[in-house]
């Protein structure tokens, strides 16, 4: 599949009720989506907040959308005013090494994560099977989505830049020869722009 141009994109988020407002410039420097994925492996020591659904639940899809909402706007993904975040999405379809970097959206009136969204493949697998990373526009909070055997979860990581072994993983990633070009590009500039001086 060639890389997905903006107006496909905007048709995908769209599905979601996600508003594409552009993928954010590769330069920027903020935690890369191939490590951002991890914050599901952190611990309550490092901050993390968890909400879970069962996956055998009869409103699964409406449990799900409303504790995404419930963490991601209480826990600062996004302000209510300004509902605006950053999504990790694979530009490059199936081809391979996927190449993850952010996309710069906005919450519409009517959305759907954990239902149309997953459907579309952009956020999951499928209904009621979430898979998803997003960002706060200042890079200071992650939330992940993703469905297990039993539950489904979405977890929320303020501080990403503060977590010892989110920064361990990038410095291996770094040194890791079949890493990409772009993600070792991205994962030295986050970690050079966080570290404590």
């Amino acid at each position: 599949m060639d890389e997905m141009d903006d107006a496909a994109l905007a048709t995908v988020f769209s599905t979601a009720g996600l508003d594409y407002l552009g993928m954010v410039d590769p330069g920027v420097p903020l935690i890369p989506p191939a490590l951002a994925t991890l914050v599901s492996s952190c611990s309550e020591e490092d901050g993390i907040l968890a909400r879970s659904v069962e996956s055998g639940d009869p409103q699964l899809i409406e449990k799900v959308n409303s504790e995404w909402y419930r963490i991601s706007s209480g826990g600062g993904l996004f302000g209510v005013e300004n509902p605006e975040f950053l999504v990790a999405v694979n530009r490059f379809g199936d081809t391979l090494p996927r190449v993850w970097w952010w996309a710069k959206v906005k919450l519409a009136d009517r959305w759907d994560i954990a239902g149309d969204g997953a459907a579309s493949g952009i956020l999951g697998n499928g209904p009621g099977h979430p898979a998803f990373v997003m960002l706060s526009l200042d890079g200071n909070v992650v939330v992940r989505g993703d469905r297990g055997e039993e539950w489904v979860d979405c977890v929320l990581l303020r501080n990403p830049q503060r977590v010892g072994m989110l920064r361990q993983h990038g410095q291996w990633l770094v040194e890791r020869p079949r890493t990409d070009e772009f993600t070792r590009a991205a994962l030295e500039r986050w970690l050079s722009s966080t570290e404590e001086r």
